[in-house]
């Protein structure tokens, strides 16, 4: 809990591999006060590893879907948002790659969630998010020669693995000199404009006037980044406040699992018992 909130995190699950790298870092913070796991899969393995988890640690919670008993990957995360609009309560989501969070992250965005309250959705700064990218790119904090752009699916920051690893290993080495602080900058409102959904938070009763019910005729992250607010009159925003790392959009997926990247952020993680 934190400044008399709930803190509950959400994670569409889930690919163990991942999740090993992601779960010491939301287990090691106190100040959650449950970890949903949407059990958003048909693989065995990986449901078995989230039940052990959760039998494991009290916190964690295994949510069957509501709606559609058969997961069908992006396409079937939206039913699980009417399990996430209690009132009191603070959420965020973190995709199940999400590979690394700075000490206090939870804290950071919640804090910063609770003081401008007016966005519908706050994002925190996400390394490899390509709306992110653009941000540190135009903000100074990054030199890319690459003409990037401010698109979601931006051909280089989303397209491209080496691109991604070298966002990767030059965010890495940053870490290993200290330098996180020369990456924040104020809090950046969007509207109109798709931003990918790797980390997100928001207020239960915010998604009180549709019941958390996402329409399927809608992608999840569209309908959340670029519908929802226009329809509320409300408008989104990024915050430089927290930082978290996400590993990898499907087009990098290849470069990236062929690389030693995701052991790296496994070695920064804090030391909790697996099963």
């Amino acid at each position: 809990m934190i400044e008399g909130r709930r803190v509950v995190v959400v994670t569409p699950a889930g690919r163990e591999r991942y999740l090993r790298v992601l779960a010491p870092h939301v287990l090691a913070d106190e100040s959650v006060d449950e970890w949903h796991l949407w059990l958003n899969t048909a693989n065995e393995p990986d449901l078995q590893f989230m039940a052990a988890l959760a039998n494991r640690y009290p916190r964690v919670r295994c949510v069957q879907p509501p709606v559609h008993k058969v997961p069908d990957g992006n396409n079937t995360i939206g039913q699980y948002f009417r399990t996430a609009c209690e009132a009191g309560t603070v959420y965020v989501r973190l995709d199940d790659d999400i590979c690394w969070l700075e000490p206090g992250f939870f804290s950071r965005l919640v804090k910063e969630r609770l003081a401008n309250p007016e966005p519908l959705l706050l994002y925190p700064l996400i390394i490899n998010n390509s709306v992110c990218t653009f941000l540190l790119k135009a903000l100074g904090r990054i030199i890319i020669k690459l003409p990037i752009t401010s698109q979601c699916m931006d051909g280089y920051s989303w397209g491209s693995g080496e691109f991604a690893e070298a966002l990767h290993r030059w965010f890495l080495g940053l870490l290993r000199e200290g330098g996180l602080e020369q990456l924040r900058f104020a809090t950046v409102n969007t509207a109109m404009a798709r931003v990918s959904i790797n980390c997100i938070s928001w207020f239960g009763e915010s998604l009180h006037p549709i019941r958390g019910e996402l329409p399927e005729d809608w992608s999840e992250e569209e309908y959340l980044s670029v519908v929802l607010p226009l329809l509320l009159g409300r408008h989104n925003a990024i915050s430089g406040a927290a930082i978290a790392a996400h590993f990898s959009f499907f087009t990098q997926r290849e470069r990236l699992d062929s690389s030693n990247v995701l052991q790296e952020y496994a070695a920064l993680a804090p030391a909790v018992a697996m099963p």
